[in-house]
């Protein structure tokens, strides 16, 4: 990246060296009185410029530890030097940026020792701006070395978020010539950079070598990979840098997997207990205490937990909670007032209203209850079809998680009324709850106002497991069912809203069907996502067949490389 500096001399040797720019955390800001800028005049548009004459001489080789002045031809401020300005190799000690006049100063701490035969950067990034406009100096960096010769290689590449592909802001990639694992959490970098908002890094002035490459979202700015829920990330193998064309690394930023915890639970009103839990709960396995005729029902889901009850009398019990032998806990479930809550509960469900529900002919019509239901009558539902008022019997289904979900199913006929009519009743839940009289009115919209897909997924490996989502507006999930043991797979969807779709495909290497994340110690990366758009919009009425390839590419590396022995 050219410095825009000034035309400093450059000393500089064909040898390569390699250099990483490293922000320092700590660091003291200071400013002397000035004297206000002039005002007036036409809008500055111009960023400031160094003067060379007046600023100490820029790409140094042999440099001894001084004060380095920046001059600049207008007024400046200076601000934001904590995330602004970074250095590389990072120093152990804070340093000072101070501000006098037109002049920008950068004291080292009087311990600091430079490394020897290093090359170094400064990196001011936006920090010094002008007094008026506040245009930010371009690409200031000063760069000097304690060795005979600048270092001259670099390394780039791209970090993205390994669940969404999308580019990360603000990750650090970092270079370490101590190659054992424990160096990203107990030593400093030898070279890093920074990822801009298109997640891309360029760290500059590095000498050639054998290098770890390590990424990390630095929660605490030290630097170093201390604590868990950092996101990280890492080349399968370590990087040779040398003269030869350096390939653009592909990192992918994640957090590792962390047991599971229960964060906050809530017992305050009879009837439900909510958990919290540290992250999804998967294979949670629940079960209670038995206090004699209780009803309790289970309702997992990736963001809070529930847990029905009905007791005939007021008393407390005890919840367990089990996955795997990861985790375990008890909790008390308090005793609450149970007659004070069943005077006001009323069994409810949504959606409903006065007003008539449209529907999808091909589909179920869904509603969820506000509770549990443990048990409904059929001979106390009524549907009817068309103004004719004809009656039909659906097949009725409540889902086992909560069993609050109920699905109705039959084969609806498009554009007819139906009706359905709830006599007293006809559904009871777990608090002995029923409805009372309730009268809903539905319609079954066109076919022709859906579209059908008929999709289709190749280059799939027939030894590997596949979990696919079909993403449709907001990326909410539409289908998501498992593949394995194909190359290529076809399904058709009938009966679609129009729109603009994706699948997004999970390349699920141990088979547990879902998604893992890396685990650095382990040498374990991310389980690969791959989400691609449809080649066209689905419109109603249509027939569309799309096919998915699925690129199964490695990340892109520089040549392999093992540790010297």
């Amino acid at each position: 990246m050219a410095s825009l500096l000034i035309a400093f001399p450059l000393m500089h040797r064909s040898r390569s060296r390699i250099l990483l720019l490293l922000p320092t955390l700590a660091l003291a800001l200071t400013f002397c009185a000035n004297p206000l800028a002039p005002e007036g005049g036409l809008e500055d548009i111009d960023p400031p410029k160094l003067v060379a004459e007046e600023s100490t001489p820029n790409f140094q080789t042999r440099f001894e530890k001084q004060a380095i002045a920046l001059t600049f031809d207008e007024w400046v401020e200076v601000q934001d030097v904590f995330n602004q300005v970074v250095v590389s190799p990072p120093l152990e000690y804070k340093f000072e940026v101070s501000l006098k006049r037109k002049t920008v100063r950068f004291n080292f701490d009087e311990r600091e020792q430079l490394r020897p035969e290093a090359t170094y950067t400064i990196n001011f990034g936006e920090s010094v701006r002008d007094l008026n406009e506040r245009n930010p100096a371009q690409n200031l960096r000063f760069v000097f070395s304690t060795g005979d010769f600048i270092d001259s290689l670099s390394v780039t590449g791209l970090i993205v978020d390994a669940q969404t592909a999308k580019p990360v802001e603000g990750a650090l990639f970092m270079l370490y010539d101590n190659l054992s694992d424990t160096v990203v959490r107990t030593e400093l970098p030898f070279y890093f950079a920074r990822t801009g908002k298109d997640g891309r890094f360029r760290i500059e002035n590095v000498k050639a070598g054998l290098f770890k490459g390590f990424a990390l979202k630095d929660a605490n700015l030290n630097y170093r990979f201390d604590q868990a829920l950092e996101p990280i990330g890492f080349p399968d193998s370590f990087l040779v840098v040398n003269d030869s064309i350096q390939p653009e690394l592909l990192v992918k930023l994640f957090t590792e997997e962390q047991p599971l915890r229960l964060q906050d639970s809530d017992d305050s009103r009879y009837g439900l207990l909510r958990l919290a839990f540290s992250k999804e709960p998967h294979a949670l396995e629940l079960s209670h205490q038995d206090v004699g005729q209780q009803n309790v029902i289970y309702e997992i889901r990736p963001d809070t937990t529930k847990v029905w009850y009905g007791l005939p009398k007021e008393e407390s019990w005890k919840l367990y909670m089990k996955q795997d032998t990861a985790f375990r806990d008890t909790l008390q479930v308090r005793a609450r007032n149970r007659q004070a809550f069943l005077e006001d509960a009323r069994l409810n469900f949504r959606p409903r209203g006065p007003q008539v529900i449209t529907f999808n002919p091909s589909r179920p019509i869904e509603f969820t209850f506000n509770h549990p239901i443990l048990n409904f009558d059929t001979s106390l539902i009524r549907f009817y079809e068309d103004t004719a008022r004809t009656l039909v019997q659906p097949q009725l289904r409540i889902d086992t998680n909560g069993q609050r979900l109920l699905a109705i199913s039959y084969p609806w006929k498009e554009g007819l009324p139906y009706e359905m009519e709830l006599m007293p009743g006809a559904f009871t839940d777990i608090y002995g709850l029923q409805n009372d009289t309730i009268i809903q009115k539905y319609k079954a919209e066109l076919r022709k106002n859906f579209g059908n897909l008929s999709l289709s997924i190749d280059s799939l490996s027939a030894d590997t497991s596949y979990i696919v989502e079909l993403l449709g507006k907001g990326d909410e999930v539409v289908e998501r069912f498992r593949v394995q043991g194909l190359t290529t797979y076809q399904r058709n969807f009938n009966a679609l809203l129009p729109g603009n779709y994706s699948v997004r495909i999970i390349t699920d290497w141990n088979g547990n069907g879902r998604w893992d994340s890396g685990n650095y110690g382990l040498r374990l990366q991310p389980e690969p996502i791959s989400q691609k758009p449809l080649d066209q919009q689905l419109r109603a009425s249509w027939d569309l067949e799309s096919t998915v390839i699925l690129e199964r590419r490695p990340t892109p590396l520089p040549d392999a490389a093992q540790p010297p022995n």
